[in-house]
């Protein structure tokens, strides 16, 4: 029986031989610069196919350019000849293959399309809007026309715009996945957090091994403080992908925010098992063993991160408060002085070495550091209140007095604030506003009267003043 066997395997095994048989001869045709010996315009657009399929680009472009020589007049060849330039990065070259193709077949939809994503990749995203709404005036109800459309919205930041064509895309194919995906990042940057999760919630159903949809997902579940939800999500990220050192950051930070900080350390740690140099996990890790009290750790790790970046100021500044926490107040303040250097108007940074001056004893440096924070910032209510008690321990009353009515203008809620007033007024002798300010104190923190007989001792002697007080 000659006839082949319709349950013969070794049939489609001998097709497909001769086929990669076929592709190697015509491979070593081009290299050999033979093509001129090829003359079947349908054998060389087979060779086209052959070659792009399977992503060989450079040969592609050599059979395409032999093919719009042979057949000028080839919208097919022309557009052939656009997709291997676009895969090889000649951009320019593609977008001027594409428009001669588009002349020959005004309504080729994949040659329009194809024009406009190359306009895209070369950042000339009007034009490339303007071949996608062409595409759309001749098929409304293309989907995919929609979404391209749509990521070169992305791309300029034109959110809502975006948004409708991804809606409008997903309502011809409501089962377009990467429309799923991009209306849940465009939703996000719209502030739309429920509506963004419900989009990777339903590209997720489409594809559940999508790690970056878990991942996005995660980032969304945390802006919304849903830690725990969020936790699960990066779980399933890296249980797809295990080296996806993004969402095992990002685990960290969520575990961190919740106080896990022995789940976020081990975290990070996996991020720096596939990203060693990874200086923002090293720097997390040293902020968690800070928190954790454990400062040579957090030293140790403070110090993997300069030796990495020298110039990371946030990592000279948490060094400083280390070594400040652990009294030792001259290295501490070799390292906030690298921190300042780097960034000089960070109030952040002349606050902290405020501090270490004082605890230095060098009281007008470090008045002179307040200063400096907050004529920078002038509503900084930690730095005014640290520099009120500085002043009133320089025995500058007059000063204190003013800084700490500046405390109380911008909360005057803070007990705290009213009662070390009452003592300024008290070292100006201001008797009437020190007792006004402890009144004050006394109606917003009841146990301020009992720090009243320590600090006050003279006073609380005396009953006139205790009854003026409200005091037994």
């Amino acid at each position: 029986m000659n006839e082949r066997d319709f349950f013969d395997d070794n049939y489609d095994n001998s097709r497909q031989s001769e086929r990669n048989e076929q592709l190697k001869h015509s491979k070593r045709i081009i290299d050999q610069d033979q093509l001129h010996s090829i003359y079947d315009t349908e054998e060389l657009d087979d060779i086209i196919n052959a070659l792009l399929d399977e992503g060989d680009f450079k040969r592609a472009l050599k059979a395409a350019n032999y093919m719009v020589q042979l057949a000028p007049y080839s919208g097919d060849g022309w557009f052939k000849r656009g997709v291997a330039l676009a895969n090889t990065g000649n951009f320019d070259d593609a977008v001027a293959a594409f428009e001669k193709a588009a002349a020959l077949n005004p309504s080729d939809l994949e040659t329009i399309m194809h024009l406009g994503i190359t306009f895209d990749n070369l950042g000339r995203s009007q034009d490339a809007l303007d071949a996608y709404d062409h595409a759309l005036s001749l098929y409304p109800y293309d989907d995919e026309i929609r979404f391209c459309k749509a990521i070169t919205l992305e791309r300029i930041e034109r959110y809502e715009d975006a948004e409708q064509e991804l809606e409008a895309c997903l309502s011809i194919n409501p089962d377009h996945q990467e429309a799923w995906y991009e209306l849940g990042y465009c939703k996000d940057m719209l502030g739309k957090l429920d509506e963004s999760l419900k989009c990777y919630d339903k590209h997720i159903a489409l594809d559940p091994y999508s790690c970056n949809t878990w991942y996005n997902r995660g980032i969304i579940l945390g802006k919304m403080k849903r830690y725990d939800e969020a936790i699960h999500s990066y779980d399933m990220a890296t249980a797809i992908r295990d080296e996806f050192s993004s969402a095992w950051y990002n685990r960290g930070n969520v575990l961190a925010n919740i106080g896990r900080l022995e789940d976020a350390i081990e975290s990070y740690r996996m991020t720096l098992k596939y990203e060693p140099q990874d200086v923002p996990s090293l720097f997390n890790i040293a902020t968690a063993f800070e928190e954790l009290g454990d400062y040579d750790q957090a030293i140790t790790h403070l110090k993997k991160c300069l030796a990495i970046d020298m110039d990371y100021a946030d990592a000279w500044y948490a060094l400083a408060c280390c070594y400040d926490l652990t009294d030792e107040p001259q290295i501490a303040l070799v390292a906030i002085n690298r921190a300042i250097r780097l960034v000089p108007d960070c109030t952040d940074y002349l606050h902290a070495k405020a501090e270490i001056e004082y605890s230095l004893g060098n009281i007008e440096e470090s008045l002179l550091m307040y200063r400096k924070a907050l004529k920078l910032d002038n509503e900084n209510i930690y730095a005014w209140y640290d520099y009120a008690a500085t002043l009133l321990d320089a025995e500058q009353p007059k000063e204190a007095v003013k800084a700490f009515r500046r405390v109380l203008e911008i909360d005057p809620s803070l007990a705290d604030a009213h009662f070390d007033l009452a003592c300024a007024y008290k070292a100006l002798g201001d008797t009437e506003n020190a007792l006004r300010s402890l009144r004050d104190a006394f109606a917003l923190d009841s146990n301020k009267r009992d720090l009243f007989k320590s600090v006050f001792p003279e006073w609380y002697r005396h009953k006139s003043i205790r009854e003026a007080l409200g005091i037994k």
